[in-house]
């Protein structure tokens, strides 16, 4: 029986990467991280799947968690050893055929701010109808 290299997807933040391995129905046989790497070997109907990751930089492996989903994948969060934002998910330079962005996850490090201070990207607690009340209207919304 051959084995398979399942799709991956990922994203990041300064200090964690997400890392979701996209496998229906799949019984976990391996799944061990350490300072360097990610190994993950399951099965799948008939089929073997089995990944071993070298990542840019140094991670927690001891720290990673997998997120309990109710879709049929593995959604893993992994701490950096260092809080940096990477080029890269893998060590090695190029582009591999298994590997994407998750692009719902996805955040630039300009946008870092934006979610957690609120700068640009958040409402600050912004409330359209009080705001409205104050200008001494009020909105009325049509069915």
């Amino acid at each position: 029986m051959a084995v398979r290299q399942p799709s991956v997807i990922w994203a990041q933040r300064e200090s964690f990467l997400y890392v979701t391995i996209e496998i229906d129905d799949v019984k976990i046989e391996d799944l061990t991280a350490d300072s360097s790497k990610l190994h993950f070997k399951g099965i799948s109907h008939t089929e073997v799947y089995e990944t071993t990751m070298e990542f840019f930089a140094e991670i927690n492996g001891e720290g990673m968690k997998r997120t309990p989903t109710n879709t049929r994948v593995i959604e893993l969060t992994i701490p950096k050893k260092e809080s940096k934002w990477w080029p890269r998910l893998l060590k090695e330079k190029g582009k591999v055929h298994w590997l994407k962005v998750d692009f719902d996850k996805w955040k630039d490090e300009d946008d870092s701010g934006a979610e957690d201070g609120m700068p640009y990207g958040g409402d600050a607690g912004f409330d359209l109808n009080s705001y409205m009340n104050q200008m001494g209207g009020e909105i009325v919304y049509e069915q």
